[in-house]
C-alpha cells in the first residue's frame, strides 16, 4: 500500500491532498482549496488537476482563503463527493454575516448558497455530504469505526462512510429532491455526528481512514444571532428570502449588523479532519520539505488538518482531544490551526501528540503576524517535533509519504 500526502504551497490559505493505492488508480481525496495569494493556488489547482479524478473534496469552512480556488478546482477535474461542515440556513447567513463584516461577501458565494445542490452540480459533482449538525453535543468520545481492519489488499479501494448517509432535508424545500435527481443537481445528503470514511477493498478494511469533526457554534451564541436576525428583518423570519436577496446592500448592511452577535467567535464553524491508520502501521515514513529528506523506519502516523479550529478554547480543545483519542497518539504531522495564529494555538495539543514530526503554519503574506513566533517556538520544544512554513514558494511544500508492506 503506497500512500502520498502533500501541503501544497499555496500560501495564505490551504490546498491538502491525498492519495492511496492499493491496485490499480489510487483513491485522491483534497482538504480546502483556496488562498490569498492567487497565482499560487492557480498554479498548485494544475497540479492536483493533473493527477486525475478526486474522490472527496473536504471543505473545512467557507471563508475564501479556504475555498476561493474550488470553482476554478471544479473545472479542472471532476469531483465525485463534496464534505462540508453541516449547514442550516442560520449557519449560512451567520457566515453570510461575517463576510459582509470584513468585506468577502462576494456574488459567487451568494450564488453557491442559494441553490447548493445545482451549483455543486452543474461543475460535475454528484454528492454534497454534510457531516454533523445540532447534536454534536452528544458526538461521545469518537468516532464510529465498525469496520475492524483487515488490510486486505485485492482490487481498487474505495471510501465508504460508517454510518449511512441520509437525504439532507434543511437547505432544501422538497425532502423527496435527493432521490432521481435530474442531470446536473447534486445529492445532499447528511451523515451524523461520529461518522467517519474507512477506506476499504473488494476483500476487506484497510487500516487508513478519513475522520472529520465539526467545530460549531455554541448554542448561546446562535440563540443570541437569531434574535439579531429577528429584530434586524422582522418575524416571523424568512430565512430562504434574506439568502435570496444577500446581494442587496441593504440586506449586507443588516447582516453586517447582526454579526456582531457572534463577533466574539469569528471562525464560526470549522471542520478539523485526521487521514491516517486507525491502528499502529509498520513500514517507512518519509517527510519532505522539497529537497529536503528525512526518512524513518517507525510506525506509519497520519496527519492532522485543523483549518482554523478554536483549539485555544478550553471546551473546544477537550472535545476535540476526545473526539480524536484513538488517533491523536498515531498523529505524525499536525496542521496549526489558523495558520499558526497564536489565538488558535494550545501546547496540550501538541503534548498529545508523542510521535508528532512536524508541526507547520500554511502562512503566506499577511497582515496578521501569521504564524506567531510563540507558537513556532512551542512546535520547536516538542520532544521530537519542529517547525515548518508551508508558504506560496514551492520549496516550502510539505510532503509525506508511506509504503507499507
Amino acid at each position: 500500500m503506497q500512500i502520498k500526502m502533500v501541503q501544497h504551497a499555496v500560501g495564505q490559505g490551504g490546498l491538502f491532498g491525498g492519495e492511496l493505492t492499493t491496485q490499480g488508480k489510487p483513491l485522491r481525496w483534497v482538504y480546502d482549496c483556496g488562498s490569498n495569494q492567487r497565482d499560487a493556488l492557480r498554479r498548485e489547482i494544475k497540479t492536483v488537476a493533473g493527477g486525475g479524478e478526486i474522490d472527496m473534496l473536504f471543505l473545512s469552512h467557507l471563508d475564501s482563503d479556504h475555498v476561493s480556488g474550488v470553482d476554478e478546482l471544479l473545472g479542472q477535474v471532476k469531483v465525485r463527493e463534496v464534505v462540508l461542515p453541516y449547514l442550516n440556513e442560520r449557519i449560512l447567513l451567520a457566515t453570510m454575516a461575517r463576510d459582509a463584516s470584513s468585506g468577502a461577501l462576494s456574488g459567487t458565494f451568494i450564488e453557491a448558497t442559494n441553490d447548493l445542490a445545482a451549483w455543486f452540480g452543474s461543475r460535475g459533482v454528484e454528492t454534497l455530504t454534510f457531516v454533523g449538525g445540532p447534536e454534536d453535543d452528544e458526538v461521545g468520545d469518537g468516532p464510529s469505526l465498525p469496520f475492524d481492519p483487515s488490510d486486505g489488499r485485492e482490487g481498487e479501494c474505495t471510501p465508504k462512510w460508517t454510518q449511512p448517509p441520509r437525504p439532507a432535508t434543511e437547505l432544501i424545500a422538497d425532502p423527496n429532491a435527493t432521490r432521481g435527481r435530474p442531470d446536473g443537481v447534486a445529492m445532499m445528503m447528511q451523515v451524523a455526528p461520529g461518522a467517519a470514511v474507512q477506506l476499504v477493498t473488494q476483500t476487506g478494511a484497510l487500516n487508513w481512514a478519513l475522520i472529520p469533526y465539526v467545530h460549531s457554534p455554541s448554542a448561546k451564541q446562535m440563540r443570541a444571532f437569531e434574535q439579531a436576525l429577528e429584530d434586524a428583518f422582522g418575524t416571523p423570519l424568512d430565512t430562504k428570502v434574506i439568502v435570496a436577496t444577500a446581494k442587496d446592500a441593504n440586506v449586507r448592511d443588516k447582516l453586517r449588523d447582526c454579526y456582531d452577535a457572534l463577533w466574539l467567535d469569528h471562525n464560526l464553524i470549522t471542520m478539523t479532519l485526521y487521514c491516517g491508520p486507525m491502528t499502529p502501521h509498520g513500514g517507512y515514513v518519509s517527510i519532505l520539505p522539497y529537497h529536503h529528506h528525512r526518512s524513518w523506519p517507525h510506525e506509519t502516523g497520519g496527519w492532522m488538518l485543523t483549518g482554523d479550529a478554536h483549539l485555544d478554547g478550553l471546551r473546544r480543545r477537550q472535545r476535540f482531544l476526545r473526539y480524536y483519542q484513538r488517533v491523536i497518539p498515531l498523529t505524525n504531522v499536525l496542521m496549526l490551526p489558523h495558520h499558526g495564529s497564536i489565538h488558535n494555538h494550545s501546547d496540550l495539543v501538541l503534548d498529545a501528540m508523542p510521535a508528532l514530526i512536524v508541526g507547520y503554519a500554511a502562512a503566506g503574506p499577511n497582515s496578521y503576524g501569521h504564524p506567531h513566533d510563540d507558537v513556532k517556538d512551542a512546535v520547536n520544544a516538542h520532544a521530537g517535533a519542529h517547525f515548518h512554513q508551508v508558504s506560496k514558494h514551492r520549496s516550502r511544500q510539505l510532503e509525506m509519504m508511506a509504503h507499507v508492506p
